[in-house]
C-alpha cells in the first residue's frame, strides 16, 4: 500500500501536491493527517474534486503500507498519527517540499527538496520534462496552491520557477475566476473580529534594525483561514516581522511572516514544534498561555536580532577625535558642539586613550581647563574591527565596562560605539536624556523598503532621475538618499517633487557627474556649504548636499557647517518627521532608513524635536513645528511643547534676524488654511513674542476665517492670475494694530522701509474706502471703479472677507469679476482716425468712454461715436465729468 500525505492544517499547496503526486502514483491512496483550512474545505463542497478517493487515518493498516509519499511537509511534528511509518523499516519514503531544513526533518529514499514559493511547482517542472498531462480542474486546484503559497506572486519567495508553473497550468485550462474567488473570497463576521483584535492589541519591537510587530487575539471557537488574516494585517501594517499569536479553543494558533534575509520565522515556529520557510512559519501550541509564548517569541526574536549583527552595523561615524595636547577647554568645546560624551584621543592616527565628559567637568571645576586632555583621558584602548559581532561589543562594554569601544579597521579608526548605541540596538532602557545623535533613543538605524512606494508615487521621468543618481553615486563609490519632506511626504501619501538628495561624499562633484547624463541639466555650485542646485530646462531642480554636521556658536545664529554621515547629517534637522532617508544605490535601492523613529512620529501623528536645545540654538523651528501641525494635522508632543514654551520665556525671537522670522510667518500665512496654525500661535505665546500687544480674539478670528472663504471664492474664479494669500491673511491678523504698532511689528519682521510705508497707507486708503462702501456712499459704477482701482488685488479680497454689508461685498465682487474688465470699444487709433489730435485728451476721452459705458448710457460702437459727437465734438471744448455723465 501507498500512502500520499501531507501537514495538519492542509492548504491550497498542500493539496494540490497531493493532487499532482496523485499523477506520479497513481495507486497512492489520499490521506489528510488532519484538519484543512476552511477554504479548502469550501473549495471541496464545489469541486469535483471529491471523486479523488481520500481514506481516513482511523480506516488505515499500517502494517500494509509500503510506501510514504510526503507532500509539502516533512517534519515529523506535521503528520500526525502518520509520522510513526516514518520509523519503520517497511516503509519506503519519498519527500517532495519547498520548505527550508529543520531539527524535525524526516529523510527519505527519494528527496527532491527545491527553494520555490510553492510545492506544487515543483510537481509542474516533473510534468512539464516527462510530458504528463493535467485536466482543467487538476490545472485549477494546482493554480490554487501557487497563488496562495506565493500571495499572487507578492510574496518575497516568488521565483521565476512558479510563474513559469502558472504560464504552464493556464495553457491547459486553469479557471481563474474560481482562483480570484477563492484568493479574495468575504470575511466573515468572526475572522473581522480577529482582525480587529490584531489592530487593537498589536505591539511593535524594534531589535536592531528589525521592527516586528506581534498581534494577539483570541476565538471562542475556530475560525479558519488565520494565515489569509495575517496577510491581510501585514499589508495594512508594512512591518518587517508581523507574528500573530491566536487562542483558539484549547490551543495557541502561531502564524509569521518576515521581509527579512536574517530573521527566519520558521526556526521560531520550529522552537514550538512547527515550521515553515524563512518568510512565513507557522506552529499549533498546548499548554502554554498567549503571555508565555509571547515572552518566548521576544526571546528568540532578540538571539537573532542582534547576534548576527556586526560591529560596523551599529557603530557611529566619523569620530569625533582630539589630540593629547589639546587643552580641557578645548575638549569641553568639542563636546558641546558635537554634542557626544566621549573624544577618543588621537596623535598621528594613533589611538592613544578615550576622554569621558565626566573628567573634562571635573577638571574644569577644579580650573584645570588649560592643562592638556592626556592629563586626564583613560590611557590603552579595547577596540573591536568592523566584523566582530555585536556579543562581542557587549562583552567589551559589559565586562570590562568600556563606555565607548573604537572600531578599527587596518590600523585605521572608522567608528565608535558607545553604551547608547547598545543599548538601544538591544532594545533597553538608557538613563538620560537624548543629547547626540549616539544618544538619541531612536538613534539605531532602522530599516524597510519603500520601493514600491516609490515607484506608485513618483512622476516616472523623476523616478528615473533617481535611479540615475543612485548608479552614478555607486560609480563613484558615494552612496546618496533621498531625504527631508519628499520622504515624510512618501510615507504621508502626500504630494512633493521638491526633491533633496544628501550625498556621503563629495556633492558638488556627484552632482556634476550626474547632471553629465542630461543635455537639458546645468549645475549650481555653492563650494562653502559643499552644496549644489540641478537646474533643468523644464524648470525642475534637485538641491544635492554633502553629508555635513552643523554646530551654532550662538543662540540663533546661522549654523557653522563641516563635513559628517548621513547619521549626524539627518541629526541636525528639526524634527524626527524630517529624518527620513532612502538610499538610492542600486544595492540598496529603496531602502528607508530611519534612526530616530521618524516612522513612528509618523503613524503616530506627533512632532518631536530631536534635541532639547533645537529651539534655543534655532527659535525658527518654533514656527516651523506649528506649521506643520496644522498642514499634516499632527500633535506636537507635550515634551516639544514645553520645550517650546521655554525658548519663548528667555525670548529667543529677540537673537534672530527678523527676515528668517518674517520668511516663516509668510510660509504659515500661505498654507492652505492658516488659521489653526494661528490659533496655535495664539494659544502657545508665539504671537505674543513676535507683536507684544497684537491680539487674536474670536473676532480676529472670524476675520481670519472670512478671509478663507473669500480665497477660495478668488482661486475657484481667477486660476491663471497671482496673488499673494499671506498678504491677506496679514492684513486680517493685524487688524488690531496701529499704525506705530503695525510699523514696529514690520520693523522687527525685517520689512523694508518702502514696503512698510505702502502697507500703512494701503491699509489706511482701505479703510476709508470701505466706509464709504458701507455707507453707501459709492453708488453708481464708475465711483466705484474709480474707487476701488487705486488698491491692490489682496486688499480687495481683505475687504471683502471683513466686510459685514452684502451690497460692499457685492460691489467688491462686481468689480473684481466685472468692472475691472470694462474698456471701450474706442480705441486711440479710431480717435486718431476720426480726426482727434493725438495727446492728454485721448486719456480723458477714453476715460469718458468707460464710465459711460459702466453706468449704462453707451453700451456699442455706434452709441460710443454718437457720445463723442455730442460731448467731445472736434471743434469744440472738452466738456467736463459732470455734462458727460448727466
Amino acid at each position: 500500500m501507498e500512502i500520499i500525505t501531507t501537514h495538519v492544517n492542509a492548504d491550497f499547496d498542500a493539496f494540490a501536491s497531493m493532487v499532482a503526486a496523485k499523477k506520479l502514483y497513481p495507486d497512492a491512496l489520499v490521506v489528510f493527517p488532519g484538519s484543512r483550512e476552511k477554504n479548502l474545505r469550501d473549495f471541496f463542497m464545489e469541486s469535483t474534486l471529491y471523486i479523488l478517493s481520500i481514506e481516513r487515518v482511523k480506516d488505515l493498516d499500517f502494517s500494509k503500507v509500503k510506501r510514504l509519499i510526503l507532500v509539502d511537509t516533512r517534519q515529523r511534528s506535521r503528520i500526525g498519527r502518520l509520522a510513526d511509518l516514518c520509523d519503520s523499516d517497511q516503509v519506503e519514503v519519498h519527500i517532495y517540499d519547498h520548505h527550508p531544513n529543520s531539527d524535525d526533518d524526516v529523510h527519505g529514499a527519494i528527496e527532491i527538496i527545491r527553494r520555490v514559493g510553492a510545492t506544487v511547482t515543483i510537481f509542474i517542472d516533473l510534468f512539464r520534462r516527462n510530458k504528463i498531462q493535467v485536466n482543467s480542474e487538476e490545472a485549477t486546484v494546482m493554480a490554487l496552491g501557487i497563488y496562495e503559497d506565493t500571495g499572487s506572486f507578492t510574496f518575497s519567495s516568488t521565483t521565476p520557477h512558479d510563474l513559469r508553473a502558472a504560464e504552464w497550468l493556464l495553457r491547459r485550462g486553469a479557471n481563474l475566476n474560481i482562483v480570484a474567488n477563492m484568493m479574495t473570497s468575504d470575511l466573515t463576521k468572526e475572522q473581522i473580529d480577529i482582525l480587529h483584535q490584531f489592530i487593537e492589541g498589536s505591539e511593535v519591537f524594534r531589535f536592531g534594525s528589525v521592527e516586528a510587530i506581534i498581534a494577539t487575539a483570541n476565538a471562542e471557537g475556530y475560525v479558519g483561514d488565520l494565515a489569509i488574516l495575517v496577510h491581510k494585517f501585514k499589508e495594512m501594517e508594512n512591518y518587517d516581522v508581523v507574528i500573530a499569536i491566536v487562542l483558539m479553543e484549547d490551543r495557541i494558533h502561531l502564524i509569521a511572516r518576515s521581509n527579512v534575509p536574517d530573521l527566519n520565522v520558521g526556526e521560531i515556529a520550529a522552537e514550538f514544534g512547527g515550521g515553515g520557510h524563512s518568510t512565513a512559519a507557522s506552529a499549533t501550541i498546548r499548554d502554554l498561555s498567549i503571555f508565555q509564548v509571547k515572552d518566548r517569541i521576544l526571546n528568540a526574536l532578540r538571539v537573532r536580532s542582534h547576534s548576527k549583527h556586526k560591529a560596523s552595523e551599529i557603530m557611529s561615524r566619523p569620530v569625533i577625535t582630539i589630540g593629547p595636547e589639546q587643552t580641557i577647554e578645548e575638549a569641553s568645546e568639542l563636546l558641546s558642539r558635537y554634542q557626544v560624551s566621549s573624544l577618543p584621543v588621537e596623535k598621528n592616527e594613533s589611538l592613544l586613550g578615550i576622554l569621558h565628559r565626566s573628567a573634562v567637568d571635573r577638571a574644569k571645576h577644579h580650573v584645570l581647563q588649560d592643562h592638556p586632555v592626556s592629563d586626564f583621558m583613560n590611557p590603552g584602548v579595547v577596540f573591536v574591527t568592523p566584523d566582530e559581532s555585536i556579543d562581542q561589543v557587549l562583552r567589551i562594554t559589559v565586562d570590562g565596562r568600556h563606555r565607548l569601544v573604537p572600531v578599527i579597521d587596518q590600523g585605521h579608526m572608522v567608528g565608535v560605539i558607545s553604551r547608547s548605541d547598545l543599548l538601544e540596538h538591544l532594545k533597553l532602557p538608557r538613563i538620560s536624556d537624548s543629547t547626540s545623535p549616539e544618544d538619541f533613543s531612536g538613534g539605531r538605524e532602522r530599516r524597510k523598503s519603500v520601493r514600491k512606494l516609490l515607484e506608485e508615487r513618483t512622476p516616472k521621468e523623476v523616478f528615473e532621475i533617481l535611479r540615475k543618481a543612485g548608479q552614478v553615486a555607486a560609480n563613484l563609490n558615494y552612496e546618496v538618499f533621498l531625504v527631508g519632506g519628499a520622504v515624510r511626504d512618501l510615507l504621508l501619501r502626500n504630494y512633493n517633487l521638491d526633491i533633496d538628495l544628501v550625498v556621503e561624499g563629495d556633492g558638488i562633484l556627484f552632482s556634476k557627474a550626474l547632471a553629465d547624463s542630461y543635455e537639458n541639466c546645468r549645475v549650481r555650485s555653492h563650494e562653502k556649504f559643499g552644496t549644489a542646485v540641478m537646474l533643468f530646462d523644464n524648470g525642475f531642480k534637485i538641491d544635492v548636499a554633502t553629508a555635513r554636521h552643523e554646530y551654532y556658536e550662538s543662540p540663533g545664529a546661522l549654523p557653522q557647517v563641516e563635513t559628517s554621515s548621513i547619521k549626524r547629517d539627518l541629526y541636525r534637522r528639526d524634527f524626527t518627521i524630517n529624518t527620513l532617508a532612502v538610499c538610492l544605490n542600486p544595492l540598496r535601492w529603496g531602502t528607508l532608513i530611519d534612526f530616530f523613529g521618524g516612522v513612528r512620529d509618523i503613524k503616530e501623528r506627533v512632532i518631536r524635536v530631536l534635541h532639547n536645545l533645537a529651539f534655543v540654538e534655532d527659535p525658527t523651528r518654533i514656527l516651523r513645528a506649528i506649521r506643520f501641525a496644522s498642514r499634516f494635522n499632527l500633535n506636537i508632543s507635550k515634551h516639544t511643547l514645553t520645550l517650546i514654551k521655554g525658548a519663548l520665556k528667555i525670548r529667543v525671537f529677540e537673537k534672530v534676524e527678523g527676515k528668517r522670522l518674517f520668511n516663516e510667518l509668510l510660509h504659515i500665512l500661505n498654507e492652505r488654511n492658516p488659521l489653526p496654525a494661528i490659533e496655535q500661535m495664539s494659544a502657545i505665546g508665539v504671537l505674543d513674542a513676535l507683536c507684544p500687544g497684537l491680539i487674536f480674539n474670536q473676532k480676529i478670528a472670524a476675520l481670519v476665517d472670512s478671509v478663507s472663504g473669500v480665497l477660495s471664492w478668488w482661486k475657484y474664479l481667477f486660476l491663471a492670475q497671482k496673488i499673494d494669500p499671506w498678504l491677506v491673511y496679514f492684513l486680517a491678523l493685524t487688524d488690531s494694530l496701529d499704525d506705530q504698532s503695525l510699523m514696529n511689528f514690520a520693523e522687527n519682521l525685517a520689512v523694508p522701509e518702502p514696503q512698510i510705508k505702502h502697507l500703512i497707507k494701503e491699509r489706511r486708503e482701505l479703510r476709508w474706502i470701505l466706509n464709504l462702501l458701507d455707507r453707501e456712499k459709492l453708488i453708481k459704477p464708475s465711483e466705484i471703479f474709480l474707487t476701488l482701482n487705486r488698491l491692490s488685488m489682496e486688499s480687495l479680497l481683505f475687504m471683502m472677507g471683513k466686510t459685514s454689508q452684502e451690497q460692499s461685498r457685492k460691489s467688491i465682487s462686481e468689480f473684481i469679476t466685472r468692472l475691472r474688465h470694462v474698456r471701450p470699444a474706442t480705441t486711440g487709433k479710431d480717435l486718431k482716425e476720426m480726426g482727434y489730435e493725438p495727446g492728454p485728451t485721448f486719456g480723458a476721452i477714453l476715460n469718458s468712454l468707460r464710465d459711460a459705458q459702466l453706468d449704462g448710457f453707451v453700451r456699442n460702437l455706434e452709441e460710443e461715436k454718437k457720445f463723442l459727437k455730442t460731448f467731445f465734438p472736434l471743434t469744440g471744448r472738452a466738456p467736463s465729468k459732470k455734462e458727460t455723465t448727466n
